[in-house]
């Protein structure tokens, strides 16, 4: 009973000491579901502190069934090491076994927040957790992952963007939003008005000059379902989970979990550039990318190598917030301002099958890099090696991989980023060709070099049971920044190489040419491409293939104010096939040829640029089953279904920009009376004249109007 006594007077005594927290995170996953109907659940926090570490959650029930503690563990990840402690992250592991599948809920609330100009002083943590089987996969749910550094740092005078980890186990769509009134106690939310969150990227960017000091944020991070499923229950009862839609109110959209996020940011006094790799330290190759997602073996040792640079300050250290037992080692600073150190992992049991998520950031005294994040899965057996070759050319990454190292592994199981683009393959080889615009491949930049990155995988099989080992093969190209691939790489889209089973390496150009004889395309270096209204823009689009047979279609093409073709902002230039604009003419060629021009155009309001993208797909020329062969259709359920052999999937191809030249205005020097006179009333003269034509034309498009649908031409703009 004295033991005892003394165990709780300790334990209160540690909260109601006073530490200055940063931040605090909490993650669960399903471990294992028990014979007896009972389920284990595993959760993983963190804790972050400015100077001091501390141990002060401790994860209490709220409500519902929160099943019985059977594990609870928590040790220090990483601290600042230096003699400013500018922070300590402290990371724990609890293991419930849960009697009840239905909801409940974990509260955790204390004091003291680091001092900040919020006035933030109590923290509240919650974590909502539902055990009902999934409809769509079967399983319990899987919480989204995530983790964040525990000191984040931003000057005053670069306006930065914060990525913030949004990676979900079961594919779902992840949120991240600002805490709601009802869900801060006492505390307000503490949003911001110079920052701005973008919920379904999960991205936080510095828009002002902001109060240098801390600033406080409470989120929560939701995960939803693609699609809606049901959640079922052991007492027969279930519940429906629907999409992620932003037009419907936080209370009547129901997440699958709800997470807390909270974190300090500090604003720093202003630096003399906002350039990266000067004072802010700049990440280098071969430092994983934000978002990348690594596989490691139980049991065996994962490295990774962080490298960074800052020319006119001192790294002196790489903040880390990973599992507990992450390390890292062999740091070193050069003279050229090049720090570079090794992390490394060895999971084990208890990680199996876990995508654990890990951020870090590169410091100096005066400053910090960006934050990235990774995710990486563990696997119980060791990966495979792969005997691979890769070929990196000017526009192009050609990947072969000998079959005899894959064996079991067909060219049709095996997918790019992309899922449209699949392999080929020989008797010995299974062959890839891609371009740097091309199915799926992604340009990172890496400091002092881009890299071009894809990745090949094993299909997805639907059934419940699968009899094929997974497949993931990374393969990148890297160049230097003084080569000159880079120059026409960001505004003129080179050609479009795709790879798939049954049509081999194939390519699209789509290119803008000067007139309508289409014999001379605009050289690239001239992108962005500057064009006036109501002028004839010439586009045309071709197909190579060394299949002989073949002919391109063009299914659709859109405008769109930027590079994404799926912008909410876009306009219909050809849709399934058939022509949506007034002014579009399509000149007849050979049938790997699409030949077409319009008048030029601009997006209402403030854009200035206008990027085209169209789907395309090649066919058998003889086939009269193919999309090919169906041409226009009125209605798009009336398109048959792709036949591997007879034509490819859909691809979309962009090219752009095209610019709108501004006007100028020309200011004469004469300053005489009379000529002031003269052009005052010229210009009087014009002025009633240019108004009586617009009440002419706002007349005739009125009646107009009445006579016609609304179609989507409001967008647009030809004055």
């Amino acid at each position: 009973m004295c033991l005892c006594t003394i165990l709780l007077l300790s334990f209160l005594s540690l909260k109601t000491h006073t530490f200055d927290i940063q931040g605090g995170l909490m993650t669960f996953r399903p471990v294992k579901r028990h014979s007896d109907g009972t389920i284990t659940v595993s959760f993983h926090y963190k804790e972050s502190y400015r100077g001091q570490c501390a141990h002060q959650l401790s994860w209490d029930c709220e409500s519902g069934g929160c099943g019985q503690v059977t594990v609870f563990e928590v040790t220090d990840a990483d601290k600042d090491v230096s003699d400013r402690h500018l922070w300590c992250q402290s990371g724990g592991r609890i293991l419930r076994r849960l009697s009840s599948d239905k909801l409940f809920t974990l509260r955790d609330t204390g004091c003291c927040w680091v001092s900040n100009l919020n006035n933030a002083i109590n923290w509240t943590f919650v974590t909502t957790v539902d055990m009902g089987k999934r409809s769509d996969t079967y399983n319990l749910n899987k919480s989204p992952v995530m983790t964040m550094v525990p000191t984040i740092r931003m000057p005053q005078n670069c306006f930065t963007t914060l990525p913030l980890l949004s990676h979900d186990p079961d594919g779902d769509k992840v949120r991240c939003r600002f805490n709601q009134a009802n869900e801060c106690g006492n505390n307000s939310c503490h949003q911001h008005p110079n920052f701005t969150l973008n919920e379904t990227l999960c991205t936080l960017q510095m828009n002002n000059s902001t109060s240098i000091g801390v600033h406080i944020f409470k989120m929560v991070v939701e995960d939803y379902p693609t699609q809606s499923i049901t959640l079922s229950y052991k007492d027969g009862n279930s519940s429906v989970r629907n999409p992620l839609d932003p037009s419907i109110s936080n209370s009547s959209l129901v997440p699958l979990s709800q997470l807390p996020l909270h974190f300090a940011v500090e604003i720093g006094s202003p630096l003399a550039t906002c350039v990266s790799g000067v004072v802010r330290p700049q990440f280098l190759f071969p430092t994983p990318a934000h978002g990348d997602v690594y596989y490691a073996a139980l049991g065996q040792a994962l490295i990774l190598t962080l490298r960074a640079q800052a020319t006119h300050s001192q790294i002196y250290d790489f903040q880390l917030s990973g599992p507990y037992n992450m390390t890292k080692k062999s740091f070193q600073n050069d003279s050229d301002g090049i720090a570079q150190v090794h992390v490394t992992w060895t999971p084990q049991e208890s990680d199996i099958f876990q995508h654990v998520p890990v951020c870090f950031t590169a410091e100096t005294r005066d400053s910090q890099s960006e934050m990235r994040c990774i995710v990486v899965i563990i696997e119980r057996y060791t990966l495979l090696s792969v005997d691979a070759n890769i070929s990196c050319m000017d526009n192009t990454i050609s990947i072969t991989l000998r079959k005899d190292s894959m064996k079991g592994v067909e060219a049709s199981q095996l997918y790019l980023k992309d899922p449209t683009c699949t392999l080929t393959s020989n008797g010995t080889h299974i062959m890839a060709t891609v371009s740097f615009s091309s199915c799926g491949t992604k340009l990172e930049d890496a400091g002092d070099h881009i890299i071009f990155k894809n990745e090949i995988n094993s299909v997805k099989e639907a059934s419940v049971i699968t009899r094929r080992n997974l497949v993931k093969i990374p393969f990148s190209c890297r160049y230097s920044k003084q080569a000159d691939i880079t120059a026409n790489f960001r505004n003129h889209k080179s050609d479009y190489v795709f790879t798939e089973t049954g049509f081999g390496s194939f390519s699209f150009s789509f290119e803008f040419y000067t007139d309508n004889t289409f014999h001379s395309r605009i050289n690239p270096s001239s992108y962005p491409v500057e064009v006036k209204l109501l002028d004839k823009i010439h586009m045309g689009i071709r197909a190579q293939s060394s299949l002989s047979n073949i002919e391109l279609f063009v299914e659709s093409c859109k405008a769109t104010p930027d590079d994404d073709p799926n912008n909410a902002l876009y306009y219909d230039i050809i849709k399934n096939g058939c022509s949506m604009d007034e002014t579009l003419v399509v000149s007849s060629g050979e049938k790997t040829e699409f030949m077409l021009e319009m008048q030029a155009f601009k997006f209402s309001g403030d854009f200035e640029e206008v990027y085209i993208s169209c789907s395309v797909i090649m066919c058998d020329a003889d086939s009269s089953h193919s999309r090919c062969a169906q041409g226009c259709v009125s209605n798009s359920m009336q398109r048959s279904k792709r036949e591997l052999p007879v034509q490819t999937h859909k691809h979309v191809i962009t090219q752009g920009p095209l610019r709108l030249q501004r006007r100028h205005t020309v200011v004469s020097d004469t300053s005489s009376s009379d000529n002031q006179s003269s052009n005052t009333g010229t210009l009087v003269f014009a002025g009633l004249f240019i108004a009586m034509v617009l009440v002419l034309v706002g007349v005739m498009f009125y009646y107009r109007q009445q006579s016609r649908p609304l179609d989507r031409t409001h967008l647009l703009s030809s004055f």
